[in-house]
């Protein structure tokens, strides 16, 4: 963080790269960020390609191409050709893709910027002075700017007491049910025996923060739990002392288990009659809550 604030005070353009655990750059452009990348964190092809399936073979990576068309170790497709066509083509608009490249930008500057765990080294940080090669479809970006509201996810994430690399197990649902939100739902479903956010957020091509939104909701609402070093999900969520960091665990991890299905859904009627018994109108109220339920889902 000390380095990228002179480099904006400096007014620099070029490229910050950072190796460790985990690694990313964070490209410059007179002082303003142009767009950065972190290993932890799905790029813009991935994110593409989760917006639409026809932007697949635009982010296909050219033979002998790499990252912005530079050989960057970083990357995996040429991202100012590709932001360029999506927008030409119509798949997005200039808007949405700021928005798209904003999120990208402000989870490198989590990972990056913010302490995840004692097993994060950063093993160096090295700046290159280059003529930028961002176009103007990107946006430029304060530092100052994507620091504060890194930050603010970062706080609000602390809440869950998870961290990108904590594994979750789904479990059995105590209460009679839960109202999820779509993309909680799409989430919950990938879980399988046991997963991270960072596992999820790379196989659905979706912003890091807005995973672990998504497990945080979902362990409270008790769907699911942070996963013990056996391999089970805790049977209570314990804060951590940092509010980034996973759960220690010194056990080898297990061998997979078979996928174990979501917690079982059961039909309306069932659960009136469990609370009302047969034949017994439900409540104002209760209907009331299940509208609201539905109207979450739409």
């Amino acid at each position: 963080m000390t380095a990228l604030e002179d480099l904006a005070a400096r007014e620099a353009s070029g490229v910050l790269e950072v190796t460790g655990r985990p690694s990313g750059a964070v490209y410059l452009d007179g002082g303003r960020i142009a767009f950065a990348r972190a290993s932890w964190v799905p790029g813009l092809a991935a994110r593409l390609r989760a917006v639409t399936p026809a932007l697949a073979v635009l982010t296909e990576t050219p033979p002998g191409r790499g990252a912005g068309g530079q050989g960057g170790s970083t990357g995996d497709v040429d991202d100012p050709a590709v932001a360029g066509l999506a927008v030409q083509r119509g798949y997005l608009t200039v808007r949405a893709l700021h928005e798209l490249i904003r999120s990208i930008v402000v989870d490198a500057f989590l990972v990056l910027t913010v302490p995840l765990a004692a097993d994060s080294p950063v093993a160096g940080i090295r700046f290159t002075s280059t003529r930028t090669y961002w176009t103007e479809v990107f946006p430029r970006l304060g530092v100052g700017q994507v620091r504060e509201e890194a930050f603010r996810v970062a706080e609000r994430l602390a809440e869950h007491g998870l961290a990108p690399t904590t594994a979750v197990a789904l479990c059995d649902l105590r209460a009679p049910a839960a109202v999820l939100t779509r993309e909680q739902w799409a989430v919950a479903c990938r879980i399988g025996a046991h997963a991270s956010a960072l596992d999820l957020a790379a196989r659905r091509g979706a912003a890091l923060a807005e995973t672990l939104d998504c497990l945080g909701s979902l362990t409270r609402a008790g769907l699911c739990a942070p996963v013990r070093g056996h391999g089970q999900p805790s049977p209570s969520r314990v804060r951590s002392s940092s509010p980034w960091s996973p759960a220690p665990s010194s056990a080898p991890p297990s061998p997979p288990r078979p996928t174990e299905p979501l917690p079982a859904r059961y039909p309306a009627e069932e659960l009136l009659a469990r609370h009302f018994g047969p034949g017994q109108p439900p409540t104002v109220d209760l209907l009331r809550q299940v509208l609201d339920g539905l109207k979450k889902l739409s």
